[in-house]
C-alpha cells in the first residue's frame, strides 16, 4: 500500500487546492483543510461581499446610529426588538466597534448581553443557543459569544431600509 498514491482536488468559489500523497497523509491535509481554511475563507468571503464597516452601518442606517464620542449605538431601545433580533443588533453593534477600535474584539459575555439588553438570562441564553443553531452566532467559550458573518448577512436583511 505505501506505493499507492491519492489526489484530491478542491475548488470552491475560486479558491482550488491539490492534495497528492500517500491515501493516510492526504485524507489528513483535505480534512484539516474543510475544517479550518474553508470556514475562514468563507467568512473572510461574505464580509469583503457585504462590503466595508463604513457600507455596512449605512446599510444598517435605519437600526444604527455612529457619532464621533458616541461610538454605536441602536436607534430604538433593544427592547422594541424581539429578543432574537436584539441580540444580534448587540453582537452586530460589537463587531461593528471592533471593526472602528473602538473595542479588543467583538465577543460579548452573556452577562453583559442580559444587562444591556434588559432581558432575563434564561431568554438571552434560549435566544443565543437558537442563533449558535441556526450559525449566526459562534460561542466562544461557555460565556462569550460572537457574531458571524451569516448573522451579519442577516442582519443587513432584516434591517436595511426597516
Amino acid at each position: 500500500m505505501s506505493g499507492k498514491s491519492l489526489r484530491v482536488t478542491i475548488d470552491y468559489d475560486g479558491l482550488k487546492v491539490d492534495f497528492e500523497g500517500p491515501p493516510g497523509d492526504v485524507y489528513i491535509q483535505t480534512v484539516r483543510f474543510l475544517e479550518k481554511v474553508l470556514p475562514a475563507y468563507s467568512l473572510a468571503s461574505r464580509i469583503a461581499k457585504a462590503g466595508g464597516v463604513a457600507e455596512l452601518i449605512e446599510k444598517l442606517g435605519d437600526a444604527i446610529a455612529y457619532q464621533e464620542g458616541e461610538g454605536v449605538y441602536p436607534r430604538k431601545p433593544y427592547t422594541s426588538y424581539p429578543a432574537p433580533e436584539a441580540v444580534l443588533l448587540f453582537l452586530g453593534l460589537r463587531y461593528i466597534e471592533a471593526a472602528l477600535g473602538l473595542r479588543e474584539n467583538g465577543a460579548a459575555l452573556i452577562s453583559e448581553i442580559v444587562s444591556t439588553l434588559g432581558r432575563p438570562e434564561k431568554t438571552i441564553s434560549g435566544r443565543l443557543s437558537e442563533l449558535v443553531r441556526k450559525g449566526y452566532v459562534r460561542r466562544l467559550d461557555r460565556s462569550s459569544y460572537i457574531i458571524t458573518g451569516l448573522g451579519l448577512s442577516h442582519l443587513v436583511e432584516t434591517h436595511s431600509g426597516a
